[in-house]
């Protein structure tokens, strides 16, 4: 068995202290020290409990545990609207991304807004031999005008996109070919962490955050998070690099 740093992670970012855990699942420190150490597995219950406490779907903090919502779907959870969508559950899947991390979205500011040091996070995984893809909306692009329409905002969301590139160009810094930008036309906003992906739907009408986000687990090359990948694949493929700025 290995360490489950996905568990250490988020309790470390729920800002509780293993006896605070310990205690609300009524457990011995040991033993929750056993479940992230060795990557013990705990009981369904216990697992169900854990991940309430630190907001964190149990699919993401234990990938391999049996049952039906483990191995037999690829669909990991469900939410409403991606403001439901916890910090701690992004922030797990970055932590825990070693080959590939992709964003396919307009401006998709939330993630610096909400998910801390995003861009030094990112520049580590780099660091360290990940791919990184930050695939944004060309603020000129009329795809970007149109969705602007689409939810009410007009010219706002081209300012969001100019926002998003300049917090991007931390990432640019270190990997010249990590940001494009793109015209193309987005049904869903994409958020890859090697086999995860993040699918947040564009309902028209409704501002990205108030679209519903499916979490998936790719398992086959035929599958939805596969598709979703590739999708990333074309735009990035036809994407232009961000100038230097």
């Amino acid at each position: 068995m290995s360490r489950n740093q996905r568990l250490y992670d988020a309790i470390r970012q729920s800002g509780k202290r293993l006896e605070d855990i310990a205690d609300e699942v009524d457990a011995d420190p040991k033993t929750v020290g056993r479940w992230i150490a060795d990557g013990r597995l705990p009981r369904p219950a216990l697992r169900q409990k854990l991940a309430q406490l630190v907001g964190v779907p149990e699919a993401v903090l234990w990938p391999d545990a049996p049952g039906v919502a483990y191995g037999t779907s690829e669909l990991v959870g469900i939410y409403t609207t991606r403001r439901e969508l916890p910090p701690s559950t992004v922030s797990s899947l970055l932590d825990t991304a070693e080959g590939h991390i992709d964003v396919l979205a307009y401006s998709a500011l939330w993630l610096w807004d909400t998910v801390p040091g995003f861009v030094e996070r990112v520049q580590v995984k780099i660091a360290r031999g990940a791919r990184v893809r930050i695939c944004l909306g060309d603020p000129d692009s009329e795809a970007v005008r149109l969705r602007g329409g689409d939810e009410g905002v007009g010219d706002a969301l081209a300012g969001r996109c100019r926002l998003a590139i300049t917090y991007a160009r931390g990432i640019q810094r270190v990997d010249a070919d990590a940001v494009r930008l793109s015209g193309a036309t987005l049904y869903a906003s994409i958020f890859r962490f090697d086999d995860d992906v993040l699918l947040n739907t564009h309902l028209w009408g409704n501002a990205a955050g108030d679209s519903p986000v499916f979490h998936l687990r790719r398992q086959r090359d035929d599958g939805i998070a596969a598709s979703a990948i590739r999708s990333v694949d074309r735009v990035w493929a036809a994407a232009q690099p961000l100038p230097e700025g």
